[in-house]
């Protein structure tokens, strides 16, 4: 009687790990990332620095620098920025490290910043606003190992530090994790990055106070990637 009494005791303590086992494999890592049934990551948030790469489920990015400048010379002319506000220049580069080619945006990647109205969300310009060949195409194909380095320009509030963030989303829907780069750029002076515009610009002043363009720029916000394997 006894020795069936350890055999049933042993059984359970078995089933007990079992159970705990499977349960670990969806709890949390140190950046509160869990595993859905079919291995994906989701609910973490990797926080990292700027010139510090990070590995998404898709490729990994750098941020290579961050400038602020209180004029920008847009492909329509030249613009100062409101009272309280600057130009954000922000340069990435993006690897592909999936093994598919990846159809991108840059409204895949937003700004943040510390009382941000109702965490408003922020996205950027790319080359269609700027005329800028240094400047990321609005959408683009990352090829299956292919680099690219370029600008995303932003509009903001005037602070010295900001947060680039990214999401990973499915095709199927799935959030993944999320990622925040802390950015503290420095002051630029007023000036396109490169200089090298497909068209030529108006002269400079020409359009000092012309209207300012929205910071909700490119309307392909949340550019879909491709579902895992």
């Amino acid at each position: 009687m006894r020795i069936r009494i350890k055999y049933i005791v042993m059984i359970c303590l078995t089933v007990l790990c079992v159970t705990v086992a499977v349960g670990c494999g969806k709890s949390t890592d140190k950046n509160g990332s869990m595993l859905s049934d079919d291995g994906r990551s989701y609910g973490g948030r990797i926080s990292a620095e700027m010139k510090e790469k990070v590995s998404t489920a898709f490729f990994d990015v750098t941020v290579d620098e961050a400038v602020k400048y209180n004029t920008f010379q847009f492909a329509d002319g030249l613009y100062q920025a409101e009272a309280g506000k600057t130009y954000l220049v922000v340069k990435v580069t993006v690897e592909n490290t999936y093994s598919e080619n990846l159809a991108m945006s840059i409204t895949d990647f937003t700004l943040d910043y510390e009382g941000n109205e109702a965490e408003k969300v922020i996205v950027g310009y790319g080359r269609t606003e700027t005329g800028d060949i240094g400047y990321l195409e609005n959408l683009f194909t990352l090829k299956v190992g292919e680099s690219v380095t370029g600008y995303i320009l932003f509009t903001v509030a005037d602070l010295e530090q900001y947060t680039l963030g990214y999401m990973e989303y499915y095709e199927d829907k799935f959030e993944g994790n999320t990622y925040a780069i802390t950015l503290k750029p420095e002051n630029g002076q007023p000036a396109a990055v490169s200089g090298e515009t497909e068209q030529p610009t108006e002269a400079a002043g020409e359009e000092q106070g012309a209207e300012q363009p929205t910071e909700e720029a490119g309307e392909e916000q949340g550019a879909e990637q491709p579902a895992a394997e």
